[in-house]
């Protein structure tokens, strides 16, 4: 049989698919409370991309949330790193339902799984992955946990692929890798000017919760963070109107936010992980 011969996986994409595999064997409790939901916040809920999540985390990786796996397959496919061809690091995305759910409605979501060797999957369309939330091949391992499956193309909606390029050598370098169609329209002199203001974060303080309606200057700055990492046109400088909410909901899906969570209003967190991840601000 010939195999498939891909280019070896960069540095981060091995340590993700070894953080995965190190994981295998391991199993749920009761009522299907686990490690990897409790680490990002919904525990006892079906929990295959918590898993994922988690594995990027301790990888360095950083990717769309797949704590909602919809929310993620969307943010992945907005970005164009998507085929239905797999590499070594891919997310598979499945168009069967988790096989071990415990799911609420705003948990209903598709089962995924690291794809970790593809050198069949020409001539087969099989390939092996590391899943969460799963059932073992063997009698023995019939226990909802994290487990290597052999899966099959047919199965497949689509691969995901985290853009793996490695740490970013400016500001201005992950706008433009990263931050593609789907944010704000910014020309040459505002990127300027963002990068320029990265070098040097504001200290926000927030000593109150931010509402519908509100206007400040704080929330000029909370918005062109936003504006960096999806799309704000439309937006009033210094009001908390409908398009920034919007904008913020979408983000905190971005981040792992599921349901009625994604609020569109600005807590502690979204505010800590906002400022981190465009380097605009600090949160005091």
């Amino acid at each position: 049989m010939k195999l498939r011969k891909d280019p070896k996986p960069s540095a981060v994409i091995e340590a993700f698919i070894a953080a995965a595999l190190a994981h295998v064997g391991y199993t749920a409790e009761q009522l299907g409370k686990n490690k990897f939901g409790a680490r990002v916040g919904y525990d006892a809920q079906p929990w295959a991309g918590a898993f994922i999540d988690v594995c990027a985390r301790e990888a360095g990786l950083q990717i769309p949330s797949f704590v909602s796996t919809s929310s993620g397959l969307a943010e992945f496919i907005r970005q164009g790193n998507y085929s239905r061809v797999p590499k070594p690091g891919s997310i598979a995305v499945y168009n069967f339902a988790s096989l071990t759910g415990y799911a609420g409605d705003a948990f209903s979501q598709p089962h995924c799984g690291l794809v970790t060797d593809v050198r069949e999957f020409d001539q087969t369309g099989k390939f092996i992955t590391v899943e969460g939330h799963t059932e073992g091949s063997t009698t023995h391992m019939k226990k909802d946990g994290v487990h290597q499956k052999v899966r099959n193309i047919n199965d497949v909606l689509v691969f995901c692929h985290p853009d793996a390029s490695g740490p970013r050598k400016s500001f201005r370098e992950f706008l433009l890798r990263v931050l593609d169609g789907g944010r704000t329209k910014l020309d040459t002199d505002e990127l300027k000017f963002i990068e320029e203001a990265a070098r040097n974060p504001v200290e926000l303080r927030i000593d109150k919760e931010i509402r519908p309606g509100d206007r400040n200057r704080k929330i000029e700055t909370i918005q062109l963070a936003l504006g960096t990492v999806t799309d704000l046109r439309g937006a009033q400088p210094g009001k908390w109107d409908q398009v920034t909410a919007t904008a913020c909901a979408k983000y905190q899906r971005m981040i792992g936010y599921v349901g009625k969570d994604a609020t569109g209003l600005p807590d502690l967190n979204t505010l800590k992980r906002l400022g981190r991840d465009t380097g605009l601000f600090n949160v005091g």
